[in-house]
């Protein structure tokens, strides 16, 4: 790297530059008038500029608490944060351009700290969480999970890591309050399996509210924790003191949320007395001085929050589906709601997990031998506690003659059998079930898969999707076929009794997506008609066999696309 012409291009350009070095370590050294004064801003010499070139501000400390500088004392320099300089493309062919810009995004970002307090301020109180962890946290500090569900003062019970765990939730210290009765009973968090955890002692979630700035050190945890106590108001204090007088414990643990303008921010500390014996938690300057204090990291674990973070809608936690067929495609479908947050799932399959199954299902070897829809029952709960799974040993068409109008939002029917689907569906219109209705299907040798979504009193139904277009009568086969049919399709290993339709996982998943999307979609309001997707796979494998595939899939070039499902020589949809 030429860091002789770097250095020159920036003088040229009106920058105060220079080549320094420090105990045989050469650096570029750019000073910068902010507010009446000289700010060094230094950056070492690296052999390939991979990411946006870094610079650092010299004495840090200097400058007080300043947003997006981590102050590192050991080294007497700030790291200036200016995003994610890895996702920015960066000019390595022209190095003085890209030191250029990058250096300038440095001085823009330390000037704006330093001129502008206030701006200062709130950047702090909005990255609260990131100067919390880089200014006072080290990574042999506690590590909570904490479920709790409201944001008031409360107690809170922790437990310590089970023994031999070394990843996992097992391995975390536990924080339970009494606002977490709607975490599934299989989670790990779940108050009901604590088992094998000792007690930590106790522990309060105490709300403040807005936020001032976090300690600029670890040094100053002890008067930050003290200040902030302090600052309750005068009520929520005396129901703090209140608490805290009822309870004796030689460990303590507090977490503390607050709002930012980027979200509410939780963390906290952990409180040990310096000598033996039980004490009340200690509120006052007088009193801290004999306990040692040191700062947690926290994890809140409720629905509000774990969500949303993970792409999930909390305004679908109180829809209710009814997925029947919980095979390949139903499993994955039952995993991805889950995932997006539906708040209810009924699974209903009459078949057992096999090992037959294992390459193409979601779920694994430890349920060989149970039912399909309980085994996705536990995955799902211990995965997604938030979604309450109920197992039903049937068949989609035991179903015909009870009441489920007014227990699901949508159906999914996944079991890729059209004569049980057709007579379901004319169950439904027949007796005026409005019930919204998705059959989705995977074909043999990844041609294809399809979805449709029957929604009551909207324009077009399953029946559009078995229209013979040859001489427009009630086929029996779906017109979104790839695959023509009255052809031999599946395989066997072993005889009639070991039949299989053959396709690969990544086929099952990818409708899956299709119906899925219908679903969550539909779900959210989105989907007003009824309607219709297809994906379209190579078919190199299905000529082999032999097969032969429809005009449709010969023309299709609509993958993935949602197309109106309604077909005008449908004799259901037009029978008025």
């Amino acid at each position: 790297m030429d860091y002789e012409a770097i250095t020159q291009h920036l003088v040229k350009q009106g920058y105060q530059a220079t080549l320094e070095e420090l105990d045989g370590v050469p650096y570029l050294k750019v000073t910068v008038d902010v507010s009446d004064s000289s700010v060094e801003l230094v950056h070492f010499h690296v052999n390939e500029f991979s990411a946006l070139p870094e610079f650092w501000l010299k004495n840090a400390a200097v400058y007080g608490a300043l947003a997006h500088v981590l102050n590192i004392e050991r080294i007497g320099y700030g790291h200036i944060c200016i995003g994610d300089r890895d996702s920015i493309s960066v000019n390595f062919e022209q190095p003085h351009l890209a030191v250029e810009a990058s250096l300038q995004r440095h001085i823009d970002q330390v000037r704006q700290s330093i001129e502008d307090s206030e701006w200062n301020k709130q950047e702090l109180v909005r990255e609260f969480i990131t100067n919390w962890n880089n200014a006072v946290l080290k990574p042999s500090d506690p590590q909570l999970i904490l479920a709790a569900k409201e944001r008031h003062l409360e107690l809170m019970h922790v437990f310590n890591p089970r023994k031999g765990s070394g990843y996992g939730y097992a391995s975390f210290y536990l924080g339970i309050t009494d606002h977490v009765s709607d975490i599934s009973e299989f989670s790990s968090i779940a108050p009901t399996n604590t088992d094998g955890r000792s007690p930590a002692g106790e522990g309060y979630v105490v709300p403040l509210g807005a936020l001032s700035p976090p300690p600029v050190s670890r040094d100053e945890l002890a008067n930050w924790y003290i200040s902030t106590i302090s600052s309750l108001p005068p009520g929520e204090l005396s129901k703090l003191e209140k608490l805290v007088s009822r309870r004796r414990s030689n460990r303590f643990w507090v977490v503390f949320n607050g709002d930012t303008t980027s979200g509410t921010a939780w963390f906290g500390v952990h409180l040990k007395p310096k000598g033996k014996g039980k004490r009340t938690l200690p509120l006052k300057a007088s009193n801290l001085s004999e306990w040692s204090i040191k700062p947690i990291q926290v994890t809140v674990f409720n629905k509000e929050r774990i969500l949303p973070r993970g792409g999930a809608k909390i305004s679908l936690s109180d829809k209710s589906v009814l997925l029947v067929g919980c095979g390949s495609v139903g499993g994955e479908i039952a995993y991805k709601l889950a995932a997006s947050g539906i708040g209810k799932l009924t699974l209903v399959d009459p078949d057992v997990y096999s090992l037959d199954n294992l390459y193409r299902h979601v779920l694994d070897e430890r349920l060989i031998g149970a039912g399909k829809a309980l085994g996705l029952s536990l995955m799902i709960e211990s995965k997604h506690p938030w979604t309450k799974c109920t197992h039903v040993n049937s068949r989609l068409l035991d179903l015909r003659g009870k009441e489920i109008r007014k227990n699901f939002d949508l159906m999914i029917v996944a079991i890729g059998s059209p004569t049980h689907e057709r007579l379901f569906h004319d169950f439904l219109v027949e007796n005026n079930v409005s019930l919204p209705v998705i059959n989705t299907w995977v074909e043999g040798y990844g041609v294809g898969g399809h979805a449709t979504l029957d929604i009551p009193r909207s324009k077009g139904c399953l029946r559009c999707a078995y229209v013979d277009h040859s001489d427009l009568s009630r086929g029996l086969a779906s017109n979104l076929n790839f695959l023509e049919s009255n052809q031999d399709v599946t395989l066997n290993h072993a005889g009639c009794g070991d039949l299989f339709l053959p396709y690969s996982t990544l086929n099952a998943g990818q409708t899956a997506l299709i119906a899925s999307d219908l679903s969550i979609h539909f779900l959210n309001g989105s989907i007003p008609e009824s309607c219709k997707v297809s994906w379209k796979g190579d078919d190199t494998e299905a000529l082999k066999a032999g097969l032969r595939t429809t005009h449709r899939y010969q023309v299709f070039q609509k993958s993935l696309m949602r197309l109106p499902l309604y077909d005008e020589h449908c004799d259901f949809c037009n029978n008025d």
